[in-house]
């Protein structure tokens, strides 16, 4: 059965429901970065739009037609660095903050790069479905010790081989562990290490897969451009762009 959709005049803005999804959506004229669209729409609704499918994207577009682009809720957490090896009484305080990186880096080549692999001593984020040699880690008590896996795996077959036969993935905790790892990757080769990332999410914490990209523009493009756009003039379509622009935005509350 199709949608009935209802539009409802309010003063920021205008306002669609969904009887089929019971998700209504609001359009709010005020600008403001992606964090304060959240707080606001956190504070007056339920959250920044979530969008499930099409019919979805086809009410954000109606709702928000007099505007250029609107913020919704997807976003990349490009800050959400960890460890495979979860368990918190390996490291102590700060260790599993400890970070290696190469100068410029993690720069998310593509919005593709959620894996950490070791270069020369030095820390790279790359995608994760490359095929790269591994390092695992065996824990015996206080002995750490890291093995070089020469076959050439993606990251989670990686993460799997060293659980099933190791203890995990190579956690590196300080400068010292830093340089033992450094020392079983063969110098101009590269292999991962147990530091991986979350892509991209949904600010209320929906695992909606729904995605919309204008994949003709290149999007996701990377870098730092964290926050979604819905760029209306362009039916729609989602740009990856900073975070700190001031725009319109979508908000949704349960109907």
């Amino acid at each position: 059965m199709d949608a009935v959709l209802l539009l409802v005049m309010a003063a920021s803005g205008l306002s669609v429901v969904s009887s089929q999804v019971r998700r209504q959506y609001h359009f709010i004229k005020e600008m403001k970065t992606m964090h304060e669209a959240q707080k606001y729409c956190r504070a007056k609704y339920t959250d920044l739009a979530t969008i499930d499918n099409m019919e979805d994207m086809n009410i954000v577009i109606d709702v928000a037609k007099k505007s250029k682009g609107v913020y919704i809720g997807l976003y990349d957490d490009v800050n959400s660095w960890r460890w495979s090896l979860s368990d918190t009484s390996f490291y102590k305080e700060g260790e599993a903050g400890f970070r290696q990186w190469k100068t410029g880096l993690p720069d998310n080549s593509n919005s593709l790069e959620h894996c950490a692999l070791m270069y020369n001593g030095l820390w790279d984020d790359s995608d994760c479905k490359s095929r790269r040699k591994s390092v695992c880690m065996d824990v015996r008590g206080l002995n750490v010790t890291f093995v070089l896996i020469g076959t050439l795996m993606s990251w989670t077959e990686a993460q799997r081989y060293c659980r099933d036969r190791h203890t995990d993935l190579a956690s590196v905790r300080n400068t010292a562990e830093n340089q033992q790892v450094k020392g079983v990757v063969p110098p101009g080769e590269q292999a991962w290490i147990g530091l991986f990332r979350d892509s991209w999410k949904w600010s209320d914490g929906s695992t909606s897969s729904f995605r919309y990209w204008s994949v003709s523009d290149g999007q996701p493009n990377g870098g730092n451009l964290a926050c979604v756009v819905a760029t209306i003039g362009k039916a729609g379509k989602w740009f990856n762009d900073s975070c700190e622009y001031k725009l319109p935005f979508v908000c949704y509350s349960l109907h």
